[in-house]
């Protein structure tokens, strides 16, 4: 099958576009420069602040990966506007080429932000209320998607703390370098912290791969099954370390970023995805932590 994916640098969908070709797929890549470096057979450069579409883009596209989304996210309202553009318009205009061209299979990466602020279950069908600019930009690509679902298999899948290798200025990263240097992890007041489902990104991109292969459609939440504090992802950090993370206490209340997987499990078999141990391991020894 031939499969285009968009924000193919990206520290997800590189790894998707690897995930692809071990399925036999084969793979065009969207970048937003010329000066990008990708494992794919084509790349194309389409620039989602612009708002035309290149016309290098081919007809004969059998499916889409969209996980292109705005590089400027940490500042509100200064990065608004990208993020708009980017994530919302971006996503329109990929759905909009994909009907055009009679794309079979389109598959949405969404995140777990849409959830915000995180209260009750995060269940697929709850309603939503995004209390961040990334979150009320995310649900509105989803929102924007949904009508397409009437012209080809779309699945939309929302991404729970993905963590690997190469990854900059994320929680897995930031509570490795604090234990590394003995820099305070700081908690909530029940001093276990937030509760979350660390997933490394090689599973993630296995499955997105599995929701192309396999026409997957509807919203699906995807995250590993492992719910541990950030107390234990500290503790599991200095074992590989060989020493006792420092901790701090703070007054904020402790919050759960645990989502359902009911729908993903009924699609994919869970118990596949890499221990967090194993994997923190490895991505300690890949960048010579």
């Amino acid at each position: 099958m031939r499969v285009l994916v968009t924000g193919a640098t990206g520290f997800i969908c590189a790894p998707i576009l690897r995930a692809l070709a071990g399925q036999g797929h084969e793979t065009i890549a969207v970048v937003r420069t010329a000066a990008a470096t990708v494992e794919a057979a084509r790349t194309i450069v389409w620039d989602f602040e612009r708002k035309r579409r290149p016309e290098s883009l081919p007809r004969d596209v059998e499916a889409i990966v969209h996980g292109a989304q705005s590089r400027n996210y940490r500042t509100f309202p200064g990065d608004s506007g990208s993020m708009f553009r980017v994530n919302v318009g971006g996503s329109w205009s990929v759905l909009d080429y994909a009907a055009e061209t009679g794309v079979g299979r389109f598959c949405l990466l969404s995140s777990g932000t849409v959830y915000e602020p995180y209260r009750g279950p995060l269940v697929e069908d709850s309603t939503v209320e995004p209390t961040s600019f990334l979150g009320a930009t995310k649900l509105a690509a989803e929102v924007v998607a949904r009508p397409y679902q009437k012209l080809f298999a779309l699945a939309v899948l929302r991404l729970f703390a993905p963590y690997g290798p190469g990854q900059k200025s994320r929680l897995v990263p930031d509570i490795i370098e604090r234990v590394r240097t003995g820099r305070a992890v700081q908690l909530a007041a029940d001093a276990a912290g937030l509760w979350l489902t660390p997933t490394y990104v090689d599973d993630i991109a296995y499955i997105v791969a599995t929701a192309i292969t396999e026409a997957w459609t509807g919203t699906i939440n995807v995250a590993s099954p492992k719910v541990v504090s950030l107390r234990q992802l500290a503790e599991t950090i200095g074992a590989l370390y060989g020493r006792r993370p420092v901790f701090e206490v703070t007054e904020h209340e402790p919050v759960r970023i645990v989502p359902v997987l009911e729908r993903l499990g009924a699609r994919y078999d869970i118990s596949r995805f890499r221990p967090l141990e194993r994997a923190l391991h490895g991505m300690i020894a890949t960048e010579g932590g």
